[in-house]
């Protein structure tokens, strides 16, 4: 009797240890699956204004070439982006930024006029940190590539435009990843935006075939 319960005990540690080691593995390979997962970003765009269908596809998809085509050390490659007015409940997202459109973001062809001197995006610091919030002046970038608009169609301004939102967005993001204020003497990291940096010479030919 005393020999069958020795058997069964031991037969029962056996059987927990292999759980315990079963166990151990799956959470090993998960620890190592999750090692190779990217974290990716998620970038939430909210407008001042409506808009179309087509100008928020041509806004992603020129935040995603400016992201990828300037390879910039801080920033995931591959963000997801999602409209503001669209999240819904149950949206899973890791790491965010908030981007926040402010004034028309419609380009409409302009007149020649004289550049001023004002910030055509910004972000904050809280807490000694800079905050993962993004603010463009969409009226702004407006009225510094607006002459570049005449003679263009809807369809050439609205892709002109989204490639401008689009470098601002970047450039704020970069003091974001780095957490840093400082700029760069050219690029996408210089302190101030031209007529030329917020066009980009993609845009430039595309609206002008």
């Amino acid at each position: 009797m005393r020999d069958q319960i020795l058997q069964n005990t031991r037969r029962v540690l056996v059987f927990v240890i292999a759980l315990a080691a079963l166990a151990l593995g799956q959470a090993r390979a998960c620890a190592q699956v999750d090692a190779t997962l990217p974290a990716h970003t998620t970038v939430v765009v909210w407008a001042d204004h409506p808009m179309q269908a087509e100008a928020w596809t041509a806004l992603f998809e020129a935040m995603r070439a400016a992201v990828s085509e300037d390879k910039i050390m801080g920033l995931d490659e591959n963000p997801q982006f999602v409209r503001g007015d669209a999240i819904r409940p149950g949206l899973m997202i890791g790491d965010s930024i908030v981007v926040y459109l402010h004034g028309d973001c419609r380009l409409e062809p302009l007149p020649r006029r004289t550049a001023y001197s004002v910030p055509l995006g910004w972000v904050r610091r809280e807490n000694g940190q800079i905050a993962p919030y993004i603010h463009v002046d969409c009226t702004r970038i407006g009225q510094v590539i607006g002459p570049q608009a005449q003679g263009l169609d809807e369809n050439h301004r609205s892709l002109m435009m989204a490639g401008a939102m689009a470098r601002v967005v970047v450039h704020e993001w970069i003091h974001i990843a780095r957490q840093s204020a400082e700029h760069g003497r050219a690029g996408i990291t210089k302190a101030q935006f031209g007529e030329a940096d917020l066009l980009g010479e993609t845009e430039t030919r595309g609206a002008r075939r």
